[in-house]
């Protein structure tokens, strides 16, 4: 992420220190292990000819990198940082475009935390294919051709007859040209607009309609509402204010009014970075009607802004809620105190104002102690009603008590009693009327915590009615050690439902199945899957997965593992149900790193057969299946065509960063106009995020 990138750079450039290590190079067969602490970079080069593949693999072990690369010249060529936490692997692969070499830099993603372990290897170093130069090369053209591709879109939405297909096609439109032409991009933005006043407006004189489309269309405007708000926030505000939510046809008026709250505060942070005074007009007018959570959000923007607007936010927020009655007869008036109450203490601790080194505070410090008192007197005084195991004002209670007692010496001073009593005082309110529950708790934690066999006679002690749920769990933590087979018997032996049973023990295998790919052990993998009864099994779990079988392996092994995964399933090209034609398109994107030409052979007929499919829900409409809107296929509803639909032009926008002519050539076989123009969309939106 380049942000975090930057970060890193700033803090070199303030005088923080960040430990780098001298540069190792890195060789093919040759994996290097190393222990790395937050703060520190640790460096490798990659000697490479023009026009090579190269391909590297970090593997975390309890450590969150990232790895950015740069080329011979020191120009980043990107980071990468996939979604897969502290353990798993990053895989960076690129085509160098000048002989030299590359530096990777290795980084914590966490600037604060313990050291963690990660193995570095380069996975791959050969000539890249002709593909490989090619979708290189293309990366730099890509986004002409993308937008270019809008051209044609135009016409498409003019002849869209569904308001809310013609609608989001001009609001992703929109989304793709904020960046290379901000007025047609408003232009697109105006008409969707427009287009949603005149649909809220239908919905008014057709009871029958409101009911059927109420969901579908509040979605809508958040989805408008939202991605408006990072591009052009004053838009935003105008568009939530001028179409007020629909009323909600079951009643959940405050709910509503919550939503709309909390829309328009999330567009007053989007605000506050270009027009602090602006945000916090917004964030007052929304304070007079409602306590918005994301208030908090305004002030730490404010803050770093113009401080004395977010502590100004903030001494107004807390006397309103000091003027409350009863703050535990308001969730969301409880919980902004105790949110504030922490912000506030935070900044005490790390801001400074002027030449005396006095603290900055967002609160005065009467106005902190007076908060901190209301709630702990609140939380401290309420009792149970007699026989109630459970009521939502305990709950506030309990978690206001607990926030308080986290805060420490924060609190001492203010509270009779300090932490102590706060502590004293949660565990009573707690464990009030429920003795059952914590005994549950005691035997869960002896579950997780005691070795397997006296964990097993925990259970046997246990009441009768727990003893099923509690072997799960155990079986559960036997899988995760990796003792499957064990897992298995105890389920076998303890389960009595059989249905159960096999859930249980079919999840056993996923697991296992898991396990073995975060290992690397794909052959492992693609035996369990082979194993599974059925094909639809196989199926949906190859959907799991297969998006791991490639990167980290060299091409001829990734192609030779897509390829058996592929045979796992009928070998007809036209997909044998909904789950198989998933498995095939992700199969198909998964081939397109490696083989642009296989993943054509597996998508092409696919799209035949979408068409076919398309064409006989049409005849089944009214007879089972709500599949059309105004005679364009709804393809937001969850119906199993619109479903496939939505996958087919994914995986075209995928397969476009690779070949896009292909790509365009394809989606222009798509019969209906509506699902088209969602694959020239994609094909686009996907170009344009991938180019440089």
């Amino acid at each position: 992420m380049r942000w975090m990138r930057a970060l890193i750079l700033f803090f070199m450039l303030i005088g923080v220190a960040v430990a780098q290590t001298a540069p190792s190079a890195l060789q093919t067969g040759n994996p290097i292990e190393r222990t790395i602490t937050a703060g520190q970079t640790h460096t490798y080069t990659v000697s490479a000819d023009e026009n090579n593949f190269v391909q590297v693999a970090v593997e975390q072990r309890g450590v969150d990198v990232i790895v950015t690369v740069f080329s011979p010249a020191g120009k980043s060529l990107g980071d990468y940082d996939s979604p897969t936490g502290d353990e798993g692997s990053e895989n960076v692969s690129f085509v160098a475009t000048s002989k030299g070499a590359y530096r990777i830099d290795v980084t914590p993603l966490n600037r604060e935390g313990s050291s963690g372990r990660y193995q570095i290897k380069l996975v791959e170093l050969r000539d890249a294919t002709e593909e490989e130069l090619k979708a290189s090369k293309n990366l730099a053209t890509i986004k002409a051709r993308a937008l270019e591709l809008l051209d044609e879109v135009d016409a498409i939405i003019a002849e869209l007859r569904t308001p809310q297909t013609r609608i989001r096609s001009q609001m992703q439109a929109a989304n793709l040209l904020w960046d290379s032409d901000e007025k047609r991009a408003v232009k697109y933005a105006s008409d969707a607009i427009v287009g949603f006043k005149e649909l809220r407006a239908s919905l008014d004189a057709d009871v029958k309609e409101y009911f059927r489309s109420y969901g579908e269309i509040a979605q809508l405007r958040y989805e408008i509402a939202y991605m408006l708000a990072s591009r052009q926030p004053e838009m935003a505000l105008s568009f939530v204010r001028s179409t007020p939510p629909l009323p909600d046809p079951y009643g959940n008026l405050r709910e509503v009014s919550n939503q709309q709250t909390a829309l328009e505060v999330e567009i007053a942070n989007q605000i506050a970075v270009r027009d602090p005074k602006r945000a916090l007009e917004v964030a007052r007018e929304t304070l007079k009607s409602a306590y918005a959570p994301s208030l908090i959000g305004t002030i730490e923007n404010l803050r770093q802004q113009k401080f004395e607007m977010a502590a100004q936010l903030a001494g107004e927020i807390a006397d309103k809620l000091l003027s409350e009655k009863r703050l535990l007869k308001d969730a969301e008036a409880m919980n902004l105190a105790l949110s504030l109450i922490r912000l506030s203490g935070v900044s005490r601790r790390t801001q400074t104002s002027d030449s005396n080194d006095q603290p900055r505070r967002l609160l005065s410090e009467q106005q902190q102690r007076d908060l901190i008192q209301k709630v702990s007197n609140e939380a401290m005084a309420f009792r149970p009603s007699a026989g109630n195991n459970y009521s939502q004002e305990q709950n506030q209670a309990v978690n206001a008590l607990r926030s308080l007692e986290m805060m420490g010496p924060e609190v001492d001073g203010v509270v009779s009693g300090g932490t102590a009593a706060l502590q004293k005082r949660a565990n009573e309110l707690g464990n009030a009327g429920d003795a059952r529950a914590f005994e549950n708790l005691k035997l869960h934690n002896a579950i997780v915590n005691l070795p397997p066999d006296e964990a097993l006679a925990a259970i046997q002690r246990a009441p009768k009615e727990m003893q099923e749920s509690l072997y799960m769990q155990l079986a559960n933590r036997l899988t995760m050690a990796g003792e499957t087979a064990r897992a298995k018997q105890l389920l076998t032996d303890h389960i009595s439902n059989p249905y159960q049973r096999q859930q249980a023990i079919t999840q056993i295998e996923q697991q296992d199945t898991y396990r073995a790919i975060a290992k690397g052990k794909f052959e492992d993998a693609i035996r369990n899957v082979a194993n599974l009864p059925t094909p639809e099994e196989r199926a949906s779990m190859l959907i799991q997965i297969i998006n791991q079988i490639g990167p980290g392996l060299k091409r001829a092994t990734a192609l030779n593992y897509l390829e058996q995964a592929r045979g796992l399933l009928a070998p007809s090209e036209r997909a044998q149900g909904q789950t198989q034609m998933s498995a095939l398109f992700q199969i198909a994107k998964a081939f397109s790193a490696y083989d642009v030409k296989r993943a054509f052979e597996i998508v092409d007929p696919l799209v035949d057969q979408i068409n076919d499919i398309a064409d006989a829900a049409r005849l089944l409409e009214g007879f089972g299946g709500e599949f059309y809107d105004h005679d364009e296929l709804n393809m937001n509803n969850g119906n199993a065509v619109g479903a496939a639909a939505v996958q087919m032009t994914s995986t075209l926008g995928s397969l476009a960063l690779v070949n896009f002519d292909r790509a365009k050539l394809t989606a222009d076989r798509i019969r209906l106009a509506e699902v088209r123009i969602r694959a020239y969309l994609e094909i686009a939106q996907q170009a344009v995020k991938a180019a440089p």
